[in-house]
């Protein structure tokens, strides 16, 4: 039989009920469940017998009825169960001293008393726990819930748990017995509370746990108030108030920090900062700092402790007062380590500069002029972009005093400290903001190899990146030419190329465009390098020059000399492409002595601009614009000379995108040209010829007017002949008439004049110029008037051929004026009056 000390039976001197499994004076029947009375040695076999089904009012009756083998036999079975329970208890022991509750051993024994033998105990593993071994050890080795979460606990309390660890001890505040309890003072302490706080469902719990240790454990009432009041964030009631009053006092330190922690009592925190443990007297400087406590910035002075002065710089109230500046910035001197002033240029810009008092900023002035120069420059610049940062105006006097310090430190800043600078935002503010200071070392920093190419890129791209502030105006593009300043030029030009590409699309850049043309206008001598090193800008820079200058030849003469060589074809198409053909004769001779310059060293980009300036003469000589003429004439006598000079000139790597010179091309413009000078030369023979024509057509033409004239004056005379002729016949007739009259009337004979002239007739003879007229074409009118001519009666001549007088006079007019219309007429008039008739 066991003995009856392994079966957990007795405790001191009450007797376990084996009914209920609570504790009892001995001999008596259990209050609580009326089971009789059992001995102790017996209690094994009595709880062997209610898990068979036995009933606890007949338990004592039966355990009298048991033979004393099978009494015995059940006896050593729950021993042995007993013993299994037994290991997970003297785990609890373990850790019952890192608990802050007692008991927690009687509750395991209680617990695995009300559950055997119906629950067996875990199995232990095979390998035997090592005598040192640790919570967290046990933790990871123990089978049971409950060792678990008592481990986690411990270790919670030791306030070194895991992750793991602390989630068990969360979860123990959903547990029953002393571990929620636990829980809730444990997950409050110092150690865990600020360094993983609990979330609102598990606070609620802490708030109900604290108060039921404030209840039933009185020695513990300290912690408990701490922990309601870190669980709700509420003012300590009266009770508990006073509970964390005199937890101030208690003889353990754990306790006491943590009432002065809840209570923010000023002595008890600056006692923990002399404490050995280097978390309790940081997480009381922390408090003390997040106070404001006047008495803290004594104990700074006095130990010049780095890490104090740190935490006052986390966690005092913002803004902060002049003490407080001034004692930081006074220990600022004793450290030379980086790490304090680091913390310093972190901690200044918590509050905007602008929002400080004037005293405190004054102060800030005074430590810029004194200290800060001799800081890193990075640090440096920080300092002073907290300085000009927020919309109001800054402090001029100070920001001026922060800017000489950052001049002081890049000046002595090494070439890659000032390369890494250049690839922040912090450097723009400085360079803005700036003075000649400034002008001078962005000078020095364009020539050096480690820094060049990120300053010009950052100037380059300056105006972009500053259109939504107001930076003095021009200072990007002073800047800029700060950087292009003699001497040692030529280092830079390749790097600023690539800045000037990288960033040509940026908004703002005409600023920098228009310095760069009022350099180009103003230096002479750097056209050539401006335009290599911005010649992404050319576009910008060529419209700039055309605006400014009208005269074509001008703009040619300027940039032809100085802009790249591949460029001349461009400005030849500028020059002579949309020019009247009346300009060309002026604007070529310069483009032949841009091309004599040219040719040698780069032969086809010449000949392509030969080529373009070419073209336009010849068609304008096409077009027979005879001034250009003596240009043409010239140009085929200069052509051969420029073509060997182009076969002859080696092509370098720069003309690589004109796959070909365009002498072929430009053969063809010379034989057009050729062409168009024969045909000239044709033209003015023809025209020549012609003149000779025109000169011999219009002698012919005045001797047949003279002709006429003749003829027109013979007819005049004619007309006057037979006017005298008809008068005198009429004369004769009145006389005849009158004659007659007198001898008596006697017969009248006419007679027709019929005779023919021997010519050669013509059509023109028979043609009826009066139709009804007797007098219808020329011949009548020549034998009419041949016939008057010939002497005789006029009268008998007229009425012969049906005339009367008035009828001669009209149709004779008529035709003098016919033949003074017709001047054939007046000469075959001519012809047939006086050829002879027959």
């Amino acid at each position: 039989m066991a003995p009856f000390w392994d079966n957990g039976a007795v405790r001191g001197a009450r007797v376990r009920c084996p009914g209920c499994t609570r504790f009892n004076p001995p001999g008596i029947r259990c209050p609580s469940c009326a089971c009789g009375p059992v001995a102790p040695e017996h209690y094994g076999a009595a709880r062997m017998l209610l898990h068979a089904g036995v009933d606890r009012f007949a338990l004592t009756g039966r355990l009298e009825a048991l033979e004393p083998g099978l009494s015995r036999q059940l006896e050593a079975q729950y021993a042995a169960q007993w013993a299994g329970a037994l290991r997970l208890v003297e785990d609890v022991r373990r850790c019952e001293p890192f608990l802050t509750l007692g008991g927690f051993v009687e509750e395991a024994e209680d617990r695995w008393a009300d559950v055997l033998p119906w629950s067996q105990p875990p199995a232990p593993r095979d390998a035997a726990p090592e005598e040192d071994e640790s919570l967290e050890a046990l933790y990871q080795r123990s089978e049971d819930p409950g060792v678990r979460q008592l481990a986690a606990l411990a270790e919670v309390n030791r306030g070194r748990p895991s992750r793991a660890l602390y989630s068990e001890a969360q979860g123990a505040l959903y547990a029953d017995g002393l571990a929620r309890l636990e829980a809730a003072l444990a997950l409050t302490r110092w150690r865990s509370w600020f360094v993983a706080p609990s979330g609102r469902p598990q606070r609620e719990l802490i708030a109900r746990h604290a108060r039921d240790v404030f209840a039933t454990h009185p020695e513990h009432a300290a912690r408990a108030a701490v922990a309601w009041v870190r669980a709700t964030g509420k003012a300590p009631e009266v009770d508990l108030l006073l509970a964390l009053r005199e937890g101030l006092r208690a003889q353990d330190e754990d306790v006491a920090f943590e009432c002065a922690l809840v209570l923010g009592d000023e002595l008890g925190l600056l006692a923990a900062l002399g404490s050995d443990d280097e978390d309790r007297a940081a997480l009381a400087a922390r408090t003390l700092a997040s106070m404001g406590a006047p008495a803290l910035l004594s104990v700074l002075r006095e130990t010049r402790s780095a890490v104090l002065a740190r935490e006052v710089m986390r966690r005092w109230p913002s803004p902060a007062s002049w003490e407080v500046v001034d004692t930081l910035l006074t220990l600022s001197a004793g450290f030379d380590d980086g790490g304090f002033i680091e913390a310093l240029s972190q901690w200044a810009p918590q509050t905007p500069f602008a929002r400080l008092s004037p005293e405190v900023r004054e102060r800030w002035r005074q430590w810029a002029d004194d200290r800060l120069g001799t800081l890193p420059a990075a640090r440096v610049l920080r300092m002073l972009e907290w300085v000009r940062e927020g919309d109001e105006a800054p402090d001029e006097s100070s920001a001026r005093a922060f800017q000489r310090a950052a001049v002081q430190a890049l000046s002595s800043a090494s070439a890659s400290e000032r390369a890494e600078l250049l690839q922040s935002r912090v450097l723009v503010d400085f360079l803005v903001h700036g003075d000649v200071e400034e002008l001078a070392l962005v000078h020095t920093w364009a020539r050096d190899a480690a820094c060049a190419a990120p300053l010009l890129e950052l100037l380059v791209s300056l105006p972009g990146r500053l259109r939504r502030e107001r930076p003095v105006p021009g200072r990007c593009a002073r800047l800029l030419m700060a950087a292009w300043e003699r001497p040692s030029r030529s280092t830079m030009l390749a790097p600023l190329n690539k800045a000037v590409r990288s960033w040509s699309g940026i908004s703002g850049r005409e600023e920098l465009i228009d310095a760069v043309w009022l350099r180009f206008q103003r230096h002479p001598v750097e056209r050539a390098e401006l335009l290599v090193a911005f010649e992404p800008w050319r576009q910008e820079l060529w419209e700039r020059q055309r605006a400014a200058q009208p005269d074509a030849i001008a703009i040619f003469e300027t940039w032809w000399r100085v802009d790249s060589q591949k460029r001349l074809p461009e400005l030849v198409s500028f020059l002579v492409e949309n020019a009247p053909a009346e300009a060309l004769p002026e604007r070529l001779p310069f483009v032949w002595a841009a091309a004599e310059a040219r040719v040698d060293a780069w032969p086809r980009s010449t000949s392509h601009a030969v080529f373009l300036a070419a073209a336009p003469l010849a068609g304008g000589l096409r077009s027979g614009h005879d001034a250009l003429v003596p240009d043409a004439e010239r140009f085929l006598a200069w052509f051969p000379g420029f073509e060997a000079r182009v076969l002859a000139a080696p092509s370098p790597e720069a003309e690589s995108s004109y796959q070909r010179d365009l002498l072929e091309d430009l053969h063809v413009e010379v034989r057009l040209m050729r062409e168009a000078l024969e045909r000239r030369a044709e033209e003015a023979e023809s025209q020549r010829q012609a003149e000779l024509q025109r000169r011999v057509e219009e002698s012919r033409r005045r001797d047949r007017e003279r002709q006429l004239e003749l003829a027109r004056r013979e007819a005049e005379v004619a007309e006057q002949e037979a006017e005298r002729a008809r008068a005198e016949q009429e004369a004769h007739q009145a006389r005849l008439a009158d004659a007659l009259a007198r001898l008596g009337p006697r017969p009248v004979q006419t007679r027709r004049f019929d005779a023919s002239p021997r010519v050669e007739p013509l059509p023109m003879d028979v043609e009826i110029i009066f139709p009804g007229a007797t007098m219808a074409s020329v011949l009548d009118y020549s034998r009419i008037l041949k016939a008057l001519s010939v002497g005789g009666d006029s009268l008998e001549v007229l009425a012969a051929n049906g005339l009367s007088v008035t009828a001669w006079g009209t149709e004779a007019r008529a035709w003098v004026d016919a033949m003074m219309r017709r001047p054939e007429l007046s000469l075959r008039f001519s012809q047939l009056f006086h050829a002879p008739w027959s």
